[in-house]
């Protein structure tokens, strides 16, 4: 009896030691794995106090994608603010309206990036110029009209296209993109009628708005709900108008009832309005 009984308690004794060396383990791998922890805490704290995150060079931090007629350094200089920022402060939505600010962009997108360093992608959609905008024929065009509606100064963006059509008008004109549609469709629809392109459209008068249409000058009165429906006539006068182009100083489309043609009284008297 007493051989079994030590034997039972070697082995009791045996699982014992068993289970502390197991849990001196658990303790020695749970010690490590803390250890480690705080090493990795310690080193990410040390890497992103120590790494550079804010935007430093703006010629190589800022790159600009899809400009042709704003320059990178007109881009640029709207970001000025955003220099020496956080990556991670700076709001693209922010930085967005920043770049729209400038007359010849119409959206911007803005991605960032930490790494392999802290920089701003930024993708650009230009304005698309309608029309030359100038305040008299003698004057030098001062501006390009966007189909938006939104002037962008020449003298700012001097590569800009200046698109063949004028238009001419007082200082203070403006358009929207409602506007710039209707005078799109009016433009064109006149040189479908005459087959020729419309080169300028006089608006210094509002209330009697004149067109130079090839060698023809078109008077359209004031451009209100009915000048669609004036202009449609303009085709059936074309075969009258022929035979008097060299004399003829204007057509006028700006009477609902009948389409005067103005004669000059000597043929060195023809003027363009």
């Amino acid at each position: 009896m007493a051989a079994p009984m030590n034997q039972r308690q070697e082995w009791i004794r045996s699982r014992r030691q068993k289970r502390k060396g197991a849990k001196a383990a658990r303790l020695r791998r749970q010690f490590m794995r803390y250890v480690l922890l705080s090493i990795m805490l310690w080193g990410s704290v040390f890497v992103f106090q120590h790494t550079r995150w804010a935007l430093v060079n703006p010629r190589t931090d800022i790159v600009i994608h899809g400009n042709f007629v704003a320059t990178n350094a007109q881009i640029r200089s709207k970001l000025a603010s955003f220099m020496h920022t956080p990556i991670y402060q700076i709001e693209p939505k922010a930085v967005e309206k920043k770049v729209t600010e400038l007359a010849a962009i119409r959206y911007a997108f803005v991605r960032r990036y930490a790494f392999p360093k802290p920089r701003l992608v930024i993708e650009v959609l230009e304005e698309y110029p309608w029309a030359t905008f100038a305040t008299s024929p003698d004057d030098e065009p001062e501006a390009v009209i966007a189909q938006s509606g939104r002037m962008i100064p020449i003298k700012d963006f001097p590569k800009i296209h200046k698109p063949e059509l004028t238009i001419y008008g007082n200082p203070n004109c403006q358009f929207n993109t409602s506007q710039v549609g209707q005078w799109a469709t009016w433009v064109a629809y006149i040189g479908e009628q005459t087959k020729e392109p419309v080169s300028f459209v006089d608006m210094r008068k509002p209330f009697d708005v004149t067109v130079q249409d090839g060698d023809l000058v078109l008077k359209l009165g004031t451009p209100d709900t009915t000048l669609t429906r004036r202009l449609g006539r303009l085709a059936s006068v074309m075969s009258a108008i022929e035979p008097l182009r060299s004399k003829l100083e204007y057509v006028d489309l700006g009477l609902d009832n009948n389409i005067p043609l103005k004669v000059a009284k000597k043929p060195g008297d023809r003027q363009n309005i």
